[in-house]
């Protein structure tokens, strides 16, 4: 199996589940402005879309986006436990996460920003948005230690990327009263050895994959 990910892009959450779960998969950089792969390969005859992230079965079955990725890297161990089952409050908290990090901070906010074809316009009404989305799990993240509660899950892997990426962007947690739980929760995230431990390869990576 193999997963292909381009460095610091959103596919870093599965790389970090991949890391935390120890799976035995093949994981691949990409280049997204060459859509070539490490072994120059062309990215689109793999996957169409040529967007990352990217899942490839054994089979040759392609699977992409990142949600549903993300849950699949999770049920190929569930006994870490990093998608809690869905019918309970912390499986339904999760996906809730899930979600509200891929439309409201992923799509709506942090993708227009790091658009070149994007006007100054809308990218200064996503900066300026990014902030107000944030200070809502901030809100959520000053009563519990996770997204779902007291363990880490895959929406935790997914809003740390966007954590990432927002203080790329200019947001500084310490600036903003509402943000400071984000202080706390970024320094748990990289006291993780898979989130610190994929951070600092794909950040080696970055520059030869940009």
């Amino acid at each position: 199996m193999d997963y292909f990910f381009s460095p610091l892009a959103c596919s870093l959450a599965g790389h970090v589940l991949i890391r935390e779960q120890a799976l035995p998969i093949r994981t691949v950089p990409v280049s997204l402005q060459r859509k070539t792969t490490a072994e120059g390969l062309d990215f689109h005859a793999i996957a169409p879309k040529g967007q990352v992230p990217v899942l490839r079965f054994n089979e040759g079955r392609v699977l992409t986006e990142n949600s549903a990725i993300l849950q699949v890297l999770a049920d190929l161990a569930p006994a870490a436990g990093l998608l809690p089952p869905r019918e309970t409050p912390a499986g339904q908290a999760t996906l809730e996460g899930l979600s509200f990090v891929s439309t409201e901070l992923h799509k709506l906010c942090l993708y227009p920003l790091f658009q070149r074809e994007v006007p100054d316009t809308v990218k200064a009404w996503c900066q300026a948005l990014l902030p107000r989305k944030l200070a809502i799990v901030a809100t959520q993240l000053a009563q519990q230690p996770w997204l779902a509660g007291e363990r880490f899950t895959i929406a935790d892997a997914y809003l740390g990327w966007a954590l990432m990426l927002s203080q790329h962007a200019g947001v500084k947690l310490s600036d903003d009263p509402a943000l400071h739980a984000l202080q706390d929760y970024w320094q748990r995230l990289l006291a993780r050895p898979a989130f610190a431990a994929t951070l600092a390869e794909e950040q080696a990576l970055f520059k030869q994959y940009a």
